[in-house]
């Protein structure tokens, strides 16, 4: 078979799945008949195209919420986010085809996904002062891989009743000289806020030295304010109890965070384990 024979009956394949999903009703919130009626719009205004692009079905809510209801706004987000992830190549990054780039941003353990709170979000331990590369694209390409399998862990384990992930920020060995620059911090921050909307539930940076909250104060401007409102700066035994007080299984918890797991973060064990898995489990 020709590879062009073989791109035609994929694309027809895609075609025909979209079309599927395009009849198909979702339920965005049976407890709010406004909301679900609004998600069915937004869905509405999607081509077949854009509906085989969607990574999940229940973007349409995440991006209506994100726009306090606004119909029109949360579309166009919508369908920016869905043009970024294809020329972004989202899914090149997570199906391994950037595996090399992976494996090398992820070895020092500075960024990876590791147990749930409560609630059965997965928990994202971001660990600046571990930075191993040099390389602003390796850095947002490695960050958007473990952001998405954080994602897909929490779907798995709460059977996608919970969307959201929390980001604990351990600043050991955290210094001027190995902090990421300015200008990287932006390009995180934008791809988080306008193609991720309504995935952060909380960010706990965990003991900030001062020098860190002088790092902090320069990121804010670029902050949204719904972003700034989720971050908790967790200062002294009693900040860290309570962070504590909100997580799952404390034995997976990292003494950053008030847990009291001391087990070291193997790169290869998690980057060989199952996508929607994390780290120990």
């Amino acid at each position: 078979m020709t590879v062009a024979l073989e791109t035609e009956q994929t694309a027809a394949t895609a075609t025909t799945v979209a079309k599927e999903v395009k009849t198909e009703k979702f339920i965005y919130n049976e407890d709010d008949e406004e909301e679900q009626k609004n998600c069915e719009t937004i869905f509405s205004m999607l081509t077949e195209e854009e509906v085989a692009e969607m990574p999940d079905p229940m973007m349409p809510r995440r991006y209506l919420r994100a726009e306090k209801g606004n119909i029109e706004t949360a579309v166009e987000r919508l369908k920016k986010t869905l043009v970024w992830r294809k020329e972004y190549g989202v899914d090149k990054i997570v199906s391994g085809e950037m595996k090399e780039l992976i494996d090398f941003e992820n070895a020092s353990g500075k960024l990876y996904a590791r147990g749930f709170d409560k609630e059965g979000c997965a928990l994202l331990y971001l660990k600046p002062g571990l930075e191993n590369s040099d390389s602003a694209d390796g850095q947002i390409m490695h960050a958007v891989y473990v952001l998405e399998r954080a994602i897909a862990a929490t779907h798995r384990n709460t059977n996608g009743k919970e969307e959201k992930i929390n980001i604990i920020v351990d600043l050991v060995k955290f210094s001027l000289l190995n902090s990421h620059p300015l200008s990287t911090r932006k390009r995180f921050l934008a791809i988080l806020q306008d193609h991720y909307p309504e995935r952060l539930k909380r960010a706990y940076v965990c003991n900030p030295p001062t020098i860190f909250k002088a790092f902090y104060a320069l990121a804010q401007p670029f902050m949204d304010p719904v972003t700034k409102d989720k971050v908790r700066m967790c200062s002294g035994e009693k900040a860290i109890e309570k962070v504590r007080g909100l997580m799952g299984d404390v034995t997976k918890l990292e003494e950053c965070a008030g847990g009291s797991c001391t087990r070291t973060y193997v790169s290869k064990e998690w980057l060989e384990s199952d996508f929607d898995v994390t780290f120990d489990e």
